[in-house]
């Protein structure tokens, strides 16, 4: 069952939004409204310290039409959920309301480095191939990411390279929660069939009740991707499509890349959704739990740059405790001596 959410957190201003946020440039446009780029206008921080947001406006007075309540629905529901959420792999929320011109109007953080699809097919038509350690880097930022929602017992069910956006550094951030479900416990199960079909679970297609480990399956989609540039499944109509995905008919991945990391990805096709890793388990795989601890230098130094180059704090510029311990058993951890280390992911 459902978990109810609270009343609507959407604020009426009787002020144009125009008067709160400076466009700057349209992203994207569709029959419900635009996507915008925008700079608030009552900060005090500087354009040149990447200040931009996306801004998403829905055009309510249209609701009468058919198709647009869903499209209303599917973004308040987005918006909603993003309010709860606070983790640094996941898109972060600025605000939402309703302005005075009849538009819903959802705030975000903008990813300079565009969505991972978009990197994909930049990469595949230079004719470059991803090395092992920048595919495992973002595997376990994707992790990260649905570790944190499955511990609050949401599912994504949209997981896709073109929902994963990257920040200029490459910094991993998964977003578009708008078809994502809360259950009242890890137990419960969905039954909608709801997705994209590149990345559906053979238990959504089999129109099973599914769990979180629909997500992991996603997942594999996505690693294969950054490994192939190609989806695992291809076919030339859906129910082709469908049978493959149900037959489980994985291509193999090349031996350039290791051992481990193969078996990692045959363990995410793997059709019992019960076989499958959680996202926790597969962060406490020995073999990920070595990058991990590359990564958390890596940033470290970054990080350490980025503050140095700029006379002025960086906007959430991270201060706090390395977050992958909480992934790592204390009493195993390496990570013991970079609890003053920076965030994995700022």
């Amino acid at each position: 069952m459902l978990r109810k959410y609270s009343d609507s957190p959407f604020q009426v201003h009787e002020i144009d939004v125009k008067d709160k946020y400076e466009f700057t440039k349209k992203i994207g446009k569709g029959s419900y409204g635009e996507v915008w780029l925008v700079l608030p206008k009552n900060s005090s921080v500087t354009k040149s310290q990447s200040r931009q947001q996306v801004l998403k406006r829905l055009d309510l007075r249209q609701a009468s039409n058919e198709s647009i309540p869903n499209d209303i629905e599917t973004a308040e529901r987005e918006a909603k959920l993003l309010s709860t959420l606070k983790h640094p792999n996941i898109v972060a929320y600025t605000e939402s309301f309703r302005s005075s011109d009849g538009f819903l109007n959802i705030v975000m953080a903008y990813c300079e480095g565009g969505d991972l699809y978009t990197k994909l097919k930049e990469k595949r038509s230079k004719k470059e191939v991803l090395h092992e350690n920048q595919i495992i880097e973002w595997f376990i930022q994707i992790c990260m990411a649905l570790q944190y929602i499955h511990e609050r017992n949401i599912l994504h069910r949209d997981l896709k390279t073109q929902n994963i956006f990257l920040t200029k550094n490459e910094i991993v951030k998964v977003g578009d929660l708008g078809i994502a479900r809360v259950l009242d416990s890890a137990r419960d199960l969905a039954t909608t069939v709801i997705g994209t079909p590149y990345y559906m679970s053979p238990e959504i297609l089999l129109n099973k009740p599914y769990g979180q480990k629909t997500d992991i399956w996603s997942l594999g989609c996505c690693v294969f991707e950054m490994i192939t540039y190609e989806h695992p499944f291809n076919a030339k109509d859906m129910p082709a499509l469908i049978n493959k995905i149900i037959a489980n008919q994985t291509p193999q991945i090349s031996k350039r890349y290791s051992q481990p990391l193969r078996n990692i990805i045959d363990s995410l096709f793997k059709k019992n959704p019960d076989e499958r890793p959680t996202a926790k388990a597969l962060l406490q795989n020995p073999y990920i739990k070595d990058h991990i601890l590359r990564l958390l230098d890596k940033t470290a130094k970054k990080c350490n740059s980025q503050v140095k180059s700029n006379s002025q704090p960086v906007v959430n510029s991270p201060t706090r405790p390395v977050t992958a311990a909480s992934v790592l058993s204390p009493s195993k951890s390496r990570l013991s001596n970079h609890n003053n280390s920076p965030s994995v992911l700022p």
